[in-house]
């Protein structure tokens, strides 16, 4: 018997396995070297080209994603601080309007020497932190009052920019209600850096009388953008719009800021109302602030953005490495072992995948903190006193961004309540006599915005209204207001079933009857009466009606207790009638006309 012919071991020939001397059989075809070297060589090339291409892809997107991210914080940063510095110019230029009013038509020398009148500028000024003090300038620019000494220290602006500006405009003809925001100067009489937010003061002829300014202290700015919540150490400023001179920049501690970059200025005058530009190693996010002719700048450094995301990306960069070092290690192995070439591909290629599908649930769980950051950074809100304004947009944006329905719908309501107080104070500024407010005014701007706001939410609506020119006591204002607001939007949310709604604002009762008729008959109307001893507020609807059983008295709805509470408050009396269809709510309060009388 012949032996039979063993395989040949791998990396083995087949003359090697037949032995020395012993031909190969005829018409055998001999045993080729199997090229597995070539195959791991190549398999080891794949793999080593494999890990470079995930290397540099995620390493390539994940600082995309950074600095993506460093832009988003940058334009959230620059939204926080627009709203804030408009409130913030808001209210200074009401106190400069006061100051104004305070002033007209009173001598020179009497303003110079009425301790009174300082004291209740001083006492206005004090409301307001970031403010340093009022001072007010005659024609000449010699100041006269400033709440900064009594009496007023000798100080002449005739040659500053802010008089400059508003004695072009008189001589010009020009508005005489336009404020300006002066340039960074250091305070002759204070010796601190400040700029100043100033308007013009008329004679009763329209000529030239002065100027009423008010000194923002730059420092309490500085303050606020220091507690911005943006990572890396943004710079912070506020610039003026035009010659684009900086007003604050945080961190900057010299008297003269650094002017802005040449980036900075460019991305400014390319977009104007607000962007976002970005070179190599700057992000600069702006906003131009509303009404007011200023601009806000967060100014980000890529540089230590970069240095997170190398941080960051390091761990990967080592299993890489490692990776890649592994396949090395298990490329020479299989060189040596021929034999087990297959097996240690399998187990390689095992790895590979495994190591891949990590690196991709690591990538992924970054990704979602990162995401989960950029939505908080989006959503923060920083607290700012003393504007009612404020709070409201505040809540109208935290309403916006809770994913509960119910709950948005709480936040939103209690902005509204907030935006109405906040109107009613905005209203009381603009009046000669701060001790009445024209109501109807305010009734007729509050309706038009509940018609703007049940709009955006769907449905078309027809309010008829009907108001007499009447004033009320300022402190009764807020409370019939918020009565007003509650009135109004409990008749737009159960007055009529959801589908059938529809809305129009009228300016009163002359609608034509045929034109009435052809709208759809889901009417609320609101009327504000007066007589010689009452006032009365009536909001009624041609609805559903309250149900069957229904006791307005005793519901513990929020809407009906603030009703409940704030009648009483007014020592008002308030009826509900059914009137089939519909119901109809009537408050009626005693009414105390101003000495002059209610406008006709």
């Amino acid at each position: 018997m012949r032996r039979p012919v063993l395989p040949p071991l791998p990396n083995e020939s087949a003359s090697e396995s037949a032995g020395p001397g012993r031909p190969v059989a005829d018409g055998a075809q001999p045993f080729r070297k199997p090229r597995l070297e070539a195959a791991i060589g190549w398999l080891a090339a794949c793999g080593f080209l494999f890990l470079a291409v995930v290397t540099a892809v995620v390493g390539v997107q994940s600082r995309q994603r950074a600095i993506d991210g460093a832009q988003e914080r940058a334009r959230a940063g620059v939204r926080v601080l627009a709203e804030h510095a408009a409130r913030l110019f808001d209210a200074a230029d009401l106190l400069v309007e006061y100051a104004a009013q305070e002033t007209a038509g009173r001598p020179w020398d009497e303003v110079a020497r009425s301790h009174a009148l300082w004291d209740k500028l001083n006492a206005q000024r004090a409301r307001l932190p970031f403010l340093d003090a009022v001072w007010l300038n005659d024609a000449t620019g010699l100041l006269r009052l400033t709440t900064a000494a009594f009496p007023a220290p000798y100080s002449d602006a005739s040659d500053r920019e802010i008089f400059l500006f508003h004695l072009r405009n008189a001589q010009q003809g020009r508005a005489i209600d336009q404020p300006h925001i002066g340039p960074r100067i250091i305070g002759r009489v204070t010796n601190k850096a400040t700029f100043l937010l100033s308007r013009r003061l008329s004679e009763t002829d329209g000529g030239f009388r002065g100027i009423a300014s008010v000194t923002i202290d730059p420092s309490y700015l500085s303050g606020f953008y220091k507690e911005l919540d943006v990572p890396h150490e943004p710079v912070t400023i506020l610039a003026r719009t035009g010659d684009l001179d900086v007003l604050v920049r945080e961190p900057d501690g010299s008297a003269n800021p650094t002017p802005l970059s040449e980036l900075t200025r460019r991305a400014i005058l390319a977009q104007p109302e607000g962007g976002v530009a970005r070179d190599a190693g700057t992000v600069v996010a702006h906003r131009r602030v509303e009404s007011w002719p200023v601009h806000v700048v967060v100014q980000l450094d890529l540089a230590p953005v970069l240095e997170s995301w190398q941080r960051t990306i390091a761990p990967y960069a080592g299993l890489a490495a490692a990776a890649a070092m592994a396949l090395a290690a298990l490329s020479v192995f299989g060189f040596r072992q021929a034999g087990a070439a297959r097996q240690v591909r399998r187990e390689l290629e095992r790895r590979v995948r495994d190591r891949t599908a990590s690196l991709e649930r690591t990538i992924g769980e970054r990704d979602a903190v990162l995401a989960q950051k950029d939505l908080l950074m989006r959503e923060a809100n920083h607290r700012i006193k003393n504007s009612l304004q404020v709070v409201s947009s505040l809540m109208s944006l935290q309403g916006q961004a809770v994913g509960d329905p119910k709950l948005s719908d709480h936040l939103m309501e209690a902005g509204r309540r907030v935006q109405a107080i906040a109107d009613i104070h905005r209203l009381l500024y603009r009046v000669d006599d701060v001790h009445f407010i024209p109501f109807h005014d305010y009734l007729t701007e509050l309706c038009r915005e509940l018609e703007r706001s049940a709009r955006s939410e769907g449905g078309n609506w027809r309010l008829e209204l009907v108001v007499e020119p009447v004033d009320v006591l300022t402190d009764h204002a807020v409370q019939l207001g918020l009565l007003a607001n509650e009135l109004v939007m409990n008749a737009i949310k159960h007055a009529y079933r959801p589908q059938t709604a529809t809305m129009a604002i009228t300016a009163g009762p002359e609608t034509d009857a045929t034109e009435a008729a052809s709208l759809v008959s889901n009417v609320i109307f609101v009327e504000l009466r007066r007589d010689d001893e009452a006032l009365g507020l009536i909001v009624g609807d041609r609805g559903v009606g309250l149900p069957t059983g229904f006791d307005w008295r005793r519901n513990r709805s929020l809407g009906m207790r603030l009703i409940h509470t704030l009648s009483k408050q007014l020592g008002a009396a308030l009826t509900v009638e059914n009137t089939n269809p519909g119901v109809r709510f009537t408050i009626r309060l005693p009414h105390r006309a101003p000495p002059g009388g209610s406008p006709e």
